[in-house]
């Protein structure tokens, strides 16, 4: 008698390891298309992206030099450098507007902003022992490439909000 064999071609393929070649082209042209379709609007995001990181940025750090004024009972500031791209956090020591390198109590000194991000005024604002703003211009702007413009504001009452340009500093919101 003999053994009866069934039809069963899964047998067969059972043991085959890899892909096919239509396969590996398939994936590899369905990946193409994404990334035809998603890297331009990468490339279109990032600056915006790195324009409202240090606009954050320096937002928290104005929050961070108002708290520290009215903790340590005193005047707290931070100084913008235009020509290095930086800021400084600071106790005001000597009663004088702006950080002075030896006299003041750094915070935090140097902060850097994201690549292609300009300062484009320099100011210095000052927070003293309860929270208010005590001097300075109040508005820091910050620009990137692409023309797009923002801007820290600092009210009387220590107030510190952000606005945004798409116009050239015309209209704001």
């Amino acid at each position: 008698m003999y053994k009866k064999r069934s039809f069963c071609f899964w047998k067969k393929l059972k043991n085959q390891k890899g892909f096919t070649l239509t396969e590996v082209i398939v994936i590899i042209s369905i990946l193409g298309v994404m990334a035809a379709i998603s890297i331009p609007s990468y490339i279109s995001w990032l600056p915006r992206h790195r324009l409202q990181t240090s606009v954050r940025q320096i937002y928290d750090d104005m929050n961070i030099a108002k708290i520290r004024a009215i903790k340590d009972n005193t005047v707290a500031g931070i100084d913008f450098d235009t020509v290095a791209e930086t800021y400084t956090v600071y106790f005001d020591m000597d009663g004088t507007l702006g950080y002075a390198s030896g006299v003041d109590t750094i915070i935090k000194l140097n902060v850097t902003l994201e690549n292609s991000v300009d300062i484009t005024a320099d100011n210095t604002c000052e927070f003293n022992n309860r929270g208010l703003f005590t001097a300075g211009p109040g508005q820091i702007r910050l620009t990137n490439p692409t023309g797009l413009i923002m801007r820290v504001d600092v009210n009387a009452a220590g107030g510190i909000s952000v606005l945004t340009s798409k116009d050239g500093g015309v209209t704001w919101s």
